[in-house]
């Protein structure tokens, strides 16, 4: 089409009659076209092309494309610039913030490590060195409460000793491994903390036990057995009459014992041998009944030194020692301990007077508290009557040491000991009590325990020296048991 215009635009502008007559118009016409025609195909240079000619809007067609592209061509340009600019320039900014970053870590580290160079001059911190300090001086206060008591044999001090310094020594190792590592953790802080508290709590567990033995040994306060004292009882055998009195409450008070017991101890064949006398037995109280008999149980009113005066004179042997118990005591020792097996000879039920009922069978029972003196306060259910009750006591006493021989009974130690503080004493000094516990732990043997009653006939009534309201049910003693027993008694003294 901008062919066709071209050709119009140069026919109307031709010569008038040039192209009407003869050849020669012609000719110049088709000359003409051909210029034309060639011009259109091929710009001359210097000369204007078809585009630059008018189109029908009357505007240069080929200049106004021009601009288009060379608008386009700028706005391309300006954007590849501006993103290009603007990539640089995030990549620099991207750039100098990582270097600042980088900058600011090294300065911390560098603060970090002159902080720590510091600390490795300067040695461990204050928490660490409060700690370490805690812990010296909770082992320090471990090691002489323990002493303080007493009942550790030397291997067992010296191995806890020993313990505390390789605590010592972790602790002190991770500090400087924590130093050497650059770390605020792993310093033995826990080790210490929990090392310092144990040895605190046992501390005041020991310091506490050793109250409690105190108590106990009230003889050793009065000064009257000085020469019993000097016994060394982890090495020479001894008797100890074990009394047991028909009450609750407060061990001071006097009054009829109703459990006669004596244990004859001998601590180099480990042997014992428990003697049971019958409550009724019909026998004088030397220095109170002016020869007269009465019955034994009666001698507990006159004071604890009467009823072992009166054995001693029944058996013909010394009695250095005494231990008394009541009801409470018995109660809370078993409990403690958490039970107690007891073998009995018979199978019976106890009545309510005993304090509780009780199915107790032939051969093994485990017994609590209150069970255990149900089981050695009855007599009524017993064919045998008092004679069997000893036994049954006997028994009991039995299964109570067994259980004490047990290691594990460390562990219960401090409670037994508190539960019988107040409710039993004994006439044993403090450092004789403890070192039989101290031989004990040494070597954990066990013992040969053997048990023998004294018999006699309960069917009648005496007289008695301590009761003028007329005669009373006694057990009249049957002397071949008596001998007997001093045989056994003799064989475990060694004499």
């Amino acid at each position: 089409m901008e062919y066709r215009e071209q050709l119009k635009y140069i026919k109307s502008h031709q010569e008038p009659g040039r192209g009407s007559k003869g050849g020669a118009g012609k000719k110049n016409r088709g000359v003409s076209s051909d210029r034309v025609s060639r011009k259109h195909r091929t710009a001359e240079p210097g000369r204007a092309s078809d585009r630059d000619r008018p189109g029908k809007s009357g505007r240069p067609a080929g200049g106004e494309r021009r601009r288009n592209q060379d608008r386009t061509a700028n706005g391309e340009r300006r954007g590849n610039q501006d993103r290009t600019a603007g990539g640089e320039r995030r990549r620099n900014q991207g750039k100098a913030a990582r270097e600042s970053s980088a900058a600011k870590e090294r300065k911390e580290m560098r603060r970090k490590w002159d902080r720590e160079d510091r600390m490795r001059q300067t040695g461990p911190g204050a928490a660490d060195r409060l700690l370490s300090s805690v812990q010296i001086i909770s082992a320090v206060f471990l090691l002489a409460s323990m002493t303080i008591l007493g009942i550790l044999p030397l291997k067992y001090m010296a191995g806890l000793a020993v313990i505390l310094l390789l605590l010592l020594a972790v602790v002190k190792q991770k500090q400087k491994k924590a130093l050497r590592s650059r770390k605020r953790q792993g310093s033995g802080k826990g080790i210490a903390a929990v090392c310092s508290v144990l040895c605190i709590c046992i501390g005041f567990y020991a310091l506490k036990a050793n109250a409690a033995i105190d108590k106990i040994a009230t003889g050793e306060e009065s000064g009257n057995y000085t020469q019993e004292h000097a016994l060394a009882v982890t090495e020479r055998p001894f008797n100890v009459y074990i009394s047991g009195i028909d009450v609750y409450g407060e061990i001071t008070q006097e009054s009829r014992s109703d459990v006669n017991l004596i244990a004859t101890v001998n601590p180099n064949t480990h042997k014992i041998l428990l003697t049971t006398t019958p409550r009724d037995y019909y026998v004088p109280i030397p220095g109170i009944s002016e020869g007269q008999n009465d019955k034994l149980t009666h001698a507990g009113v006159y004071g604890i030194d009467a009823s072992v005066a009166t054995l001693e004179n029944l058996y013909e042997t010394d009695i250095p020692f005494y231990v008394r118990v009541n009801f409470s005591s018995v109660e809370d020792i078993v409990d403690m301990m958490g039970g107690v097996d007891v073998e009995s000879e018979l199978a019976f039920t106890t009545g309510e007077d005993a304090g509780e009922i009780v199915d107790v069978k032939e051969g093994k029972n485990h017994f609590s508290g209150k069970e255990a003196l149900a089981f050695v306060r009855e007599r009524k259910a017993l064919a045998d009557g008092d004679n069997q009750r000893g036994k049954n006591q006997q028994a009991l006493l039995t299964g109570l040491i067994k259980k004490t021989m047990s290691p594990m009974i460390l562990f219960r130690a401090n409670g037994m000991i508190n539960s019988v503080a107040g409710n039993s004493e004994t006439n044993m000094s403090e450092k004789q009590i403890k070192s039989l516990i101290r031989m004990q732990l040494d070597d954990l043997k066990g013992w040969d325990i053997e048990s023998i009653a004294a018999l006699g006939d309960d069917s009648g009534k005496k007289y008695c020296y301590s009761y003028s309201g007329g005669p009373l049910y006694v057990t009249v003693p049957d002397w071949e048991s008596v001998e007997e027993i001093k045989q056994k008694m003799r064989e475990v003294l060694g004499e």
